[in-house]
C-alpha cells in the first residue's frame, strides 16, 4: 500500500480511516480503533494529529496491524469480542487541526512589528504636556505694557515657528524681545548692574553672559528668551495679583560688545529699540583690572606691560588701544565725525608721535580721513537709533547720594514701576598679578593718561550732545570724568 508524502494527503488519509472506523463500529460494536499515531514534521510545516481514538486499558490482547508511510502510522486492531464499549472518535475530531507554531525568530519579529506600530500610531493618541499641546496653532499669549502715561498696549507672542525657520534663520520682528542690553567695557561693573537688576520682579537679566557675536547666537537668543517671555506671561496669569499689569523688561549683558563690529550689525538690525546701558572707566585702572582678569583665566602675558602699547596682536584681549574707550563709543556714530578736533581725540594724534612701540596701530591723519570717508563709513552714517545710559564705574561705590541718583536713572530709563533697592558701596578685593602703580608700568600710564585725557574732553563735548544719551547723576559724572586727565597712582601718593 503506497501513500502519498503531502501533508494535506496524509490528513486526507487520516480522516478516510476515520471514516472507515465510522463505519466499521456500528456493525462490529465491540471493535476497537487504535490511535493514530501523530504525523512527524519532516521537511513539511504543516501536519495533522488526525483522528484520536482512546483503547480500552484492560484490552492487552489485541492483535495490531501497521499500516502507513514515514509522515503516517496507522494501527488497526483486529476485531475482538469485548463487554467494553469502544471509543470511536467523531467525524468532528477529525477536522481539528492544531494551531500554528511560531518560531522564536517570527515571535520576535512579530512583536516588533506590533511595537512599531503602537510607537507610530499610538503616541498621537497619547496625552501631550502643556508646554507642547497646541503647538501649531497661533499663540494668544498677550503682554500688556504700561507706559509713564498709564496707557497700555498689548503685544502678541507669537509661536517660535513664526519667528525662525527650520534651518534657524530670524524670518520675522523680535527687536520686542530685548527691553535693555548691558554691553559696558570689561570690568566696568556690568555683573553688579546684572545682579542688582535681577533684585526687582519688574526685570530679567540672563544669568549668565549672553553675547550675540554670529547668527547661530542669535538664533539660540530667540529660542532662549521666546521660553523666558512666555513663561513669565503664564506666571503673571496664574497669580492674578495687583502686578499682572506690570511688564517684566528682558535685558542681557554682553561686556565688549562695541570691540566688535559684528556684534554690532546684529543690534543695530534685530534691535534698533533695545536701550544700551554702558559702563566705563579710567583708562589706567581699566587696563589694570583687564590685566589682572585675564592672568587669572590663565591667559599668557608679557610680564612687561611695555609691550602691550598699541593694537592687540596674537589674539591678545589686553593692550592700550582697547582703552580708547572714547573710540569704540564713536563706533554708534552719534556724533557727527567731521570736524579734525573731534578726529584727532579719537586717534589719539595729538601724542602718537611720543610713543614708538607698535605706533602703526594709532592711524595718521591721513588713514583718520580715509577710514571717515569709505563706504562702509558713509553706511552707517546714520548711526544707532538706540537710546544709551552712561555710567562711571566709582559712581557705583561712593558713599555720597550718587548710588541713590544712579538707581533713579535706571530705573526711569528702563521704565519701572516699582522702586530699585539701595545701591550698597563695596571693595572688590581681588589678587592682583601687577600693581599699575609700580614703576615698571610708567610708560603705559603716560600713555593710558592720555586716552583718558582725549576721551574725557570727546565725551563731554560730543557725546552727551546728543539727545538720546542719558547720563547717570551728570554733576557726579563729569566730575569723575575730570580725574581721567590725571594719573590715579600719583593721586594716591
Amino acid at each position: 500500500m503506497t501513500f502519498s508524502k503531502d501533508p494535506r494527503s496524509s490528513c486526507s488519509l487520516a480522516k478516510f480511516w476515520c471514516w472507515i472506523a465510522h463505519l466499521v463500529g456500528p456493525t462490529h460494536p465491540h471493535t476497537h480503533l487504535g490511535p493514530l499515531v501523530p504525523i512527524h514534521r519532516q521537511r513539511k510545516k504543516r501536519h495533522c494529529k488526525g483522528c484520536l481514538s482512546s483503547r480500552p486499558q484492560e484490552d492487552q490482547g489485541a492483535t495490531w496491524i501497521s499500516v502507513g508511510t514515514d509522515l503516517l502510522v496507522v494501527m488497526l486492531p483486529i476485531p475482538k469480542m469485548s463487554t467494553h464499549d469502544p471509543v470511536i472518535s467523531t467525524k468532528a475530531a477529525c477536522n481539528r487541526r492544531t494551531p500554528p507554531k511560531f518560531s522564536s525568530r517570527k515571535l520576535t519579529a512579530f512583536y516588533f512589528f506590533i511595537l512599531t506600530v503602537v510607537f507610530i500610531c499610538g503616541r498621537h493618541l497619547l496625552p501631550r504636556p502643556p508646554s507642547v499641546k497646541n503647538n501649531n496653532k497661533p499663540s494668544t499669549t498677550e503682554i500688556t505694557t504700561t507706559n509713564t502715561n498709564s496707557d497700555s498696549t498689548t503685544i502678541i507672542i507669537p509661536p517660535l515657528k513664526n519667528l525662525i525657520d527650520k534651518n534657524g534663520k530670524v524670518i520675522s520682528d523680535i527687536s520686542w524681545m530685548l527691553d535693555f542690553a548691558i554691553i559696558g567695557f570689561p570690568k566696568s561693573g556690568t555683573s553688579f548692574l546684572k545682579n542688582y537688576l535681577n533684585q526687582t520682579e519688574e526685570t530679567f537679566v540672563y544669568h549668565r553672559e549672553f553675547c550675540i557675536k554670529k547668527s547661530s547666537d542669535l538664533t539660540r537668543f530667540v529660542e532662549v528668551y521666546h521660553e523666558v517671555h512666555v513663561r513669565f506671561q503664564q506666571q503673571q496669569q496664574v497669580q492674578h495679583n495687583n502686578n499682572k499689569n506690570k511688564r517684566i523688561r528682558f535685558g542681557l549683558k554682553c561686556p565688549g560688545v562695541l570691540y566688535r563690529s559684528h556684534d554690532m550689525n546684529i543690534y543695530k538690525t534685530y534691535f534698533p529699540n533695545t536701550k544700551f546701558i554702558v559702563g566705563i572707566r579710567h583708562p589706567v585702572m581699566w587696563f589694570e583690572s583687564f590685566y589682572n582678569y585675564q592672568v587669572g583665566r590663565n591667559v599668557s602675558l608679557p610680564a612687561s606691560t611695555s609691550s602691550l602699547i598699541g593694537k592687540c596682536e596674537n589674539h591678545q584681549k589686553v593692550c592700550t588701544d582697547r582703552a580708547r574707550l572714547h573710540a569704540a563709543l564713536a563706533r554708534l556714530r552719534k556724533t557727527p565725525l567731521v570736524e579734525k578736533e573731534e578726529v584727532d581725540l579719537l586717534f589719539g594724534t595729538r601724542y602718537e608721535g611720543n610713543y614708538s612701540n607698535n605706533t602703526s596701530s594709532l592711524h595718521p591723519p591721513q588713514q583718520q580721513r580715509r577710514i571717515l570717508s569709505s563706504s562702509k563709513h558713509k553706511k552707517q552714517q546714520d548711526g544707532f537709533p538706540n537710546q544709551l545710559l552712561l555710567y562711571e564705574v566709582r559712581q557705583l561705590h561712593q558713599n555720597d547720594t550718587t548710588p541713590r541718583k544712579l538707581s533713579e536713572t535706571l530705573r526711569n530709563y528702563l521704565d519701572i514701576q516699582s522702586d530699585l533697592p539701595p545701591i550698597l558701596s563695596y571693595k572688590n578685593i581681588k589678587p592682583r598679578a601687577i600693581n599699575i602703580c609700580d614703576d615698571e608700568h610708567a610708560n603705559v600710564r603716560r600713555l593710558l593718561v592720555d586716552h583718558g585725557t582725549d576721551a574725557a574732553i570727546w565725551i563731554k563735548d560730543y557725546l552727551m550732545e546728543n539727545p538720546t544719551v542719558e547720563i547717570a547723576s551728570p554733576e557726579s559724572f563729569v566730575r569723575l570724568l575730570d580725574s581721567w586727565s590725571a594719573d590715579p597712582c600719583a593721586t594716591a601718593s
